[in-house]
């Protein structure tokens, strides 16, 4: 018997969102774990008001225990959550009528809807960023190894897709993983001491400084205890940070964590492009990790698709509209909470976690086992011949050219009329260039001038500054 969706059947589980519906954060950024972070910041309050002696330790228990996502019906939730405008009133609602009403009256004391669900987005935003955090450093450390093996492994650097210099495997591999330790760099940054929101109905803490002040006058709290301990109770206990104040309007904490997500997710798709060029039949430089299943075609038997960079590269095209969305809703933020802005935001985020998720365990994957092939590289490496390194010809021979010519200018002369003369069929390259060259050059000497992977320049200590400066993320 098929397994029944807890969620029923309006529940979006991925289906058309291949690039993160496998991965874990399917399930941490699910409806039933959004659920559960907003019962969580309920619950965590009630416990803080406990500890402080705003509330029982019973009534606290009973908050716990009445807590558990699993006992709710999310799309019930959703559905209701038209009468309000946000998930969290019919949540309140459902949890309350789970509650003696002494606890029923405590939970949400001198909170509003905002600040809950901007704390369970953080939490949200908080879990998945772990999960995220090390798929990209797994990958940070495949691209170290690729690297490091293919240091001096040459192949042709193509500019504006044609072949313009030799270079090596090893510099693009390492190229890959500076890109991605940066973004990683910036995610990390991004989501260290989120912030908890808590100001009450406009900000101002008003509800709650009154349930404090009246608590005291009748002694049942500490003199120096004020609203603001209350946060920072509440931002230690769901391990997060607790702001100097309120942030309904003032949606910076937001726009930095997207901005970070789009990084990573436009590093990955710098890597996905130069994997689905490289897979292509007619160049077979790299291919994928291949796996059972994967990369096939419903019609054609003989294709093997790279499927991990199209996702990848599904997703790098898709992040950039959803961060301007949060963007927008941060800029057309009004007042003292935002109308319609605040909930434009909440999908976009979500969907930025979700883009971000699957395009860093799909790149995990992707570098852990991609297949470089030398041979092939060389052999592209060789289909633009010696003409490659005419930038290197003139620097070298020119200069003698002109010495025996007695003009200047006439090596560079010679040299460009060698390269036109060989790519238009009008000679061998190697004949041409002798007899341009005065004799005192050696055809040792021209051999090795012609020769592509004798001309990579720093390649090879560019791999090993962008890894030493790397370390500390690859070694994870």
């Amino acid at each position: 018997m098929a397994a029944v969706d807890p969620l029923g059947p309006t529940a979006d589980i991925g289906l058309l969102s291949p690039v993160w519906a496998a991965g874990t954060v399917a399930e941490t950024t699910s409806d039933r774990a959004v659920l559960g972070h907003l019962l969580e910041v309920e619950a965590a309050w009630v416990d803080v008001l406990a500890r402080r002696g705003l509330a029982s330790t019973a009534e606290a228990e009973q908050v716990r225990a009445a807590c558990d996502p699993a006992e709710y019906d999310p799309a019930a939730i959703a559905r209701a959550a038209q009468g309000g405008g946000n998930p969290l009133i019919p949540t309140l609602r459902a949890l309350r009528t789970r509650l003696p009403a002494g606890a029923a009256a405590t939970v949400h004391l001198g909170a509003t809807s905002q600040d809950v669900v901007d704390t369970a987005l953080m939490l949200m935003v908080a879990r998945t960023a772990r999960d995220l955090t090390a798929d990209l450093r797994a990958a940070a450390g495949a691209l170290s190894r690729l690297a490091l093996t293919h240091r001096t492994t040459p192949m042709v650097a193509r500019s504006l897709t044609q072949h313009s210099l030799p270079s090596t495997f090893g510099l693009r591999a390492a190229t890959w993983l500076d890109g991605l330790a940066q973004a990683t760099r910036r995610l990390e940054r991004a989501t260290t001491d989120l912030p908890i929101q808590w100001g009450g109905a406009a900000g101002t803490l008003a509800s709650l400084a009154g349930h404090v002040e009246r608590a005291r006058r009748a002694g049942g709290l500490a003199d120096e205890v004020t609203a603001f301990d209350l946060v920072e109770d509440l931002a230690a206990e769901l391990g997060l940070s607790a702001p100097p104040a309120p942030w309904n309007t003032n949606r910076m904490a937001v726009t930095g964590v997207a901005a970070a997500l789009a990084d990573v997710v436009a590093a990955c798709g710098r890597i996905a492009n130069d994997v689905l060029i490289a897979a292509r039949i007619e160049i077979g430089e790299l291919g994928e990790p291949t796996a059972p299943g994967r990369g096939g075609s419903s019609a054609m038997p003989h294709k093997q698709n790279p499927v991990l960079s199209v996702l990848v590269r599904s997703a790098a095209l898709s992040a950039p509209g959803v961060l301007a969305q949060v963007h927008t809703a941060a800029g057309a933020a009004d007042d003292d909470r935002p109308s319609g802005a605040w909930h434009a935001e909440w999908p976009a985020l979500r969907q930025l976690l979700r883009l971000a998720g699957g395009a860093a365990a799909l790149t995990r994957e992707l570098t852990a086992g991609l297949r470089v092939d030398e041979d092939r590289m060389r052999q592209n490496l060789g289909r633009t011949g010696p003409a490659l390194v005419s930038e290197r010809l003139v620097a070298e021979l020119a200069p003698m050219i002109d010495a025996a010519a007695g003009r200047p200018g006439a090596g560079r002369d010679a040299i460009h009329a060698v390269v036109d003369d060989a790519l238009a069929g009008r000679g061998e390259f190697g004949a041409l260039l002798r007899a341009a060259v005065p004799a005192s050059v050696g055809d040792d000497r021209l051999a090795e001038l012609c020769d592509p992977a004798g001309y990579t320049g720093e390649a090879a200590a560019l791999v090993d500054r962008i890894v030493a400066a790397h370390t500390d993320l690859a070694a994870d």
